[in-house]
């Protein structure tokens, strides 16, 4: 009778998981930010600090991200999913999704970096919803979701209009996932109150004080005598949580080409047929500023002796990849090709 009801309540939990990643943000008791001006096509970076005290350090922790658009999400500069982004859904689907993950093996007894790459599916300022919540070391619960000390800025990567991505790592060449990085050129979070009447086709005009420049990590402590629970910041206890429906992009194989063409310095690379992959390439001997094209990817070299150039949110289901650049373009720069299919 015992393994009956533990198999009830697990299907429940599955249940309940699977409903909530298709809630609106109201069934999520959602704060809603976005970078302050948002729009349809650029990646934003969000970050924020929290330092834990060692003899606070909880018992047990998970950040639950709510979206319209995708994201991957990171704590102390580590991905803490095996996810490549979440989740996967089509460019022009902007349903609001969730999901929790469990951070307490990411966690240290300092400043811990909780930073999270968002793209966009259309232009709105319900970009991501990040709550904190748990068990702490006393064993009461504590919840976290306000907005205060979420810092944003545009990201190295955005959406082009062709329908492809870009890449110039030379606007940021920091580690912005880490704790230690220059923030001058970080800005305050715009807020989205969940009461707010909010039109994703037409851009609102909210009056708010000037976004903030930063020169310092900003850092919270986190407050973990907060009597509330879990279900009053997420709607449901954390035993409800099913780590397998995550609706993710997940690496399942890496190809390297069938065979590659050579016209001058255009490569023609063909790839295993019949997959969805992102593309990756491996390159060295670049300038710094040199323009590569590869497939739907756009990207500006940063003269590293070794760079990579890769996708983050736009998969191809083409199987040939056509390599070409500007006038500093030589095709043995081109050192692999790889296929990371989904």
């Amino acid at each position: 009778m015992l393994r009956l009801i533990n198999i009830l309540i697990l299907f429940i939990a599955s249940a309940a998981t699977a409903a909530a990643s298709t809630a609106t943000a109201g069934d999520f008791g959602c704060r809603w930010m976005s970078h302050p001006a948002p729009d349809d096509t650029s990646h934003v970076w969000f970050r924020r600090t929290l330092v834990t005290e060692e003899q606070d350090m909880p018992r047990t922790a998970y950040i639950h991200v709510a979206t319209t658009g995708r994201f991957v999400l990171y704590v102390n500069g580590r991905n803490v999913s095996t996810a490549l982004f979440t989740p996967d859904r089509t460019p022009s689907d902007t349903t609001v999704m969730a999901i929790s993950y469990d951070v307490r093996r990411f966690l240290r007894p300092d400043s811990n970096a909780i930073a999270l790459l968002y793209c966009p599916s259309t232009r709105t300022r319900r970009q991501v919803s990040v709550s904190f919540y748990g068990i702490a070391a006393d064993s009461s619960h504590f919840a976290t979701n306000d907005t205060d000390g979420w810092l944003c800025r545009h990201a190295d990567t955005w959406q082009t209009h062709d329908g492809g991505e870009a890449m110039n790592r030379n606007t940021y060449p920091y580690r912005w996932t880490d704790t230690d990085q220059p923030l001058a050129l970080w800005q305050a979070v715009e807020q989205i109150s969940t009461s707010q009447h909010l039109n994703i086709s037409t851009p609102q005009h909210h009056t708010t004080t000037p976004p903030q420049h930063h020169n310092t990590t900003p850092s919270q402590h986190l407050n973990i005598s907060t009597p509330i629970s879990a279900e009053d910041i997420c709607g449901y206890s954390p035993v409800h949580i099913n780590p397998l429906v995550d609706n993710a992009a997940h690496m399942r194989r890496i190809y390297t080409p069938l065979f590659t063409e050579q016209s001058a310095d255009t490569l023609i690379v063909h790839l295993v047929p019949n997959e969805r992959h992102l593309i990756r390439v491996t390159l060295r001997g670049c300038r710094r500023g040199e323009r590569i094209s590869i497939g739907n990817l756009h990207y500006v070299c940063t003269g590293e002796i070794d760079e990579q150039a890769f996708a983050r949110f736009t998969p191809t289901s083409s199987n040939t990849i056509i390599i070409t650049g500007d006038s500093h373009f030589r095709s043995e720069q081109v050192q692999e090709v790889e296929s990371i299919c989904l």
